[in-house]
């Protein structure tokens, strides 16, 4: 802590001799092929880029809770986190990167720690009708991107953070853009001994602890190249990215502390190459992909004696191969054919898969989607999918979309949707050993929403709210219970009902050089089980976040509020400390100063020092610090 106050104090004092330097705001143009109409935009949230690129040091699951209205269950720094999209589960959130799907073929879900806000540029949230072009997102949708642009000369930006429980994180952009190629490399580390102390809720005196064996080492490259030439644009991208993380024990385990090694192991591959070739009215895209993942989970218990008592060693290996072909085609006056048909095979190879049973699965899909203008202020969007597992069909899978923009109030628009999905079984339903189904059937889940935007500019001021419901139903819901054999088996168990509402606003003014924003979120979701109407695990029925953020010259403060509300941790109505999870808030600040070249940023995270579990006997961490120092070119 010394250290850093010395190094804080060291880079302010420089801030204050060079004030007179003014830094201006930069400003990008982006354009499209093909415009988006507004039933098309209707069900989607893009997240504003420039908050992005201010907050990329930190994971997407940290982005997702601070500034979105998807709940993330998370197991604290260097744990897993996963998504609650509109009351469902961490399967039912399907997340894309440029197109391809990165759930895992193994758990069907994707762990947002593992993903830093460092490795994107455009993050967008989808949900009900704009989920149709791909299978599984019942909830929603998180679409990741990497924009490039040409014509800018060296790239290189550089930044180095340190903080509390000698946490430690070092990214680097390097490259160069031409006006028809670009070469970029993108690099990271971060690193802690994640050893904060917490209150032991588990033990009757409540002492105060310091976790141990919590330390996490996760590290990754992006090499990109594109070429644009004529019409067309050649793009091939490389993320890979590995993690070594121990893992902490419990609150209700500390006594086999020092007598069990468990940590977990993972690595991955993810590599694509596109082609796309525009013309006056359309474009097309061809790509591929190869995606390869380990991962690796070791424990081993001891007795008093040394004598183990417990080993597990599960490693599992995934490959997954995609091809897609996307056309957009303007057809006439407003209308836009949107068709694509894509191609996947899922590969693995695991130690705890039966190995009489081929764990692999092929999933041709057949997507198109029909946009324009029923008058001037409707807006329509119609899609059918339908897909081959395994070369069987799966069924048809319609959505609708109207979009009615208000004549009478300008910036005020009106959206319905309906839309029909399912998702298949994860390859761990179907084949660990023991207790793995192969008949599972699959999930299906009709949606009905709508949404009320507005949106306006008037002279300094701005605002940007949007008001909207659903209801789902999802048949055939999976879940793993337990067996007379004494093991956990899936099961296609109920119908789960899932509504609720979400309101979204976001203000800004300006004046001189200042410049004054705010936004939120608040989400209301129920889900119940149909066979006795109890919330399911996890899943809050309230939980909200809000920013707010002032820039004076070359000056930035921000502060950012996070609510989750009560959450069940069993099936039933047990009201015990073990049976629910109290609501908590959580408060951080961030102070920046902008010096010609160089930005340093301080923050103060959990500033009330909280005392709260975001899962059952899992510590987190109270009061902490960071400080950040970045160069760019």
């Amino acid at each position: 802590m010394k250290k850093l106050c010395v190094l804080l104090f060291l880079l302010v004092s420089y801030a204050v001799v060079a004030q007179d330097t003014i830094v201006l705001q930069s400003v990008e143009v982006n354009a499209t092929a093909i415009r988006k109409n507004q039933a098309e935009v209707a069900m989607e949230r893009k997240m504003d880029t420039a908050l992005l690129k201010r907050l990329n040091t930190i994971t997407m699951s940290q982005l997702l809770i601070q500034h979105s209205p998807v709940f993330i269950k998370t197991y604290g720094p260097g744990g897993v986190a996963t998504a609650s999209f509109r009351g469902t589960t961490a399967s039912h959130t399907l997340v894309l990167w440029n197109g391809f799907q990165l759930n895992a073929p193994t758990l069907g879900q994707v762990d947002f720690s593992t993903i830093p806000v460092f490795m994107t540029e455009q993050i967008a949230l989808k949900w009900g009708s704009g989920t149709s072009a791909n299978s599984g997102g019942l909830g929603g949708t998180v679409n990741i991107e990497n924009n490039q642009h040409f014509g800018e000369g060296v790239i290189l930006d550089l930044k180095q953070t340190y903080g509390s429980f000698n946490s430690f994180g070092s990214y680097i952009t390097a490259g160069y853009s031409w006006a028809s190629h670009l070469v970029r490399v993108k690099a990271y580390r971060t690193s802690s001994d994640n050893d904060f102390e917490y209150i032991n809720h588990a033990d009757i005196s409540h002492q105060v602890m310091k976790q141990k064996n919590g330390e996490f080492v996760d590290y990754g490259v992006m090499p990109e190249y594109q070429w644009r030439f004529r019409n067309s644009l050649l793009t091939i991208v490389s993320w890979n990215q590995w993690s070594d993380r121990n893992c902490p024990q419990i609150m209700t385990n500390l006594s086999n502390a020092d007598r069990t090694k468990e940590y977990t192991e993972n690595g991955y591959s993810r590599n694509f190459i596109s082609y796309k070739t525009y013309w006056e009215s359309g474009k097309i895209e061809v790509k591929s992909a190869y995606f390869y993942e380990k991962q690796h989970y070791y424990l081993k218990t001891y007795t008093n004696i040394g004598t183990p008592v417990n080993d597990v060693n599960s490693i599992n290996d995934a490959n997954v191969f995609h091809q897609i072909i996307d056309l957009n085609q303007n057809l006439y006056k407003s209308w836009k054919l949107n068709a694509k048909v894509q191609y996947d095979y899922e590969k693995v190879m695991s130690s705890n898969y039966d190995e009489s049973e081929d764990a692999d699965r092929h999933n041709m899909s057949f997507y198109a989607a029909l946009t324009g203008k029923l008058l001037k202020p409707i807006d329509l969007r119609f899609t059918l999918r339908n897909d081959l597992v395994n070369w069987v069909s799966a069924g048809f899978f319609p959505t609708a979309t109207v979009s009615y923009s208000c004549i009478y109030l300008k910036g005020l628009k009106i959206n319905l949707g309906y839309s029909h999905n399912y998702r298949n079984p994860s390859l761990n339903d179907l084949y660990w050993y023991p207790g793995g189904k192969p008949d599972l059937r699959p999930e299906k889940g009709r949606t009905l929403d709508g949404n009320i935007i507005y949106s306006r500019k008037f002279g300094r001021f701005s605002i940007d709210g949007q008001i909207g419901s659903y209801y789902s139903q999802v048949q055939d819901w999976i879940q793993w219970v337990p067996s007379t054999w004494r093991y956990w088996v899936p099961e296609n168990v109920a119908t789960v009902t899932a509504y609720g509402a979400e309101l979204h606003l976001k203000l800004n003014y300006f004046i001189n050089d200042w410049n004054f924003s705010a936004s939120g979120n608040y989400v209301y979701s129920r889900t119940t089980d149909n066979d006795d109407g109890l919330q399911l695990i996890y899943i809050p029925v309230h939980h909200a976040n809000s920013y707010i953020e002032v820039r004076w010259k070359t000056w930035n403060l921000n502060y950012t509020m996070e609510f989750t509300g009560r959450r069940k941790t069993q099936m039933d109505n047990n009201e015990t400390l073990a049976g629910r999870l109290n609501p908590y808030t959580l408060h951080h600040v961030a102070l920046s100063k902008q010096i010609r070249k160089f930005n340093i940023e301080f923050k103060v995270n959990n500033i009330t020092n909280v005392d709260y579990q975001a899962v059952l006997w899992r510590p987190m961490p109270g009061r902490s610090y960071e400080i950040c120092l970045n160069f760019k070119i």
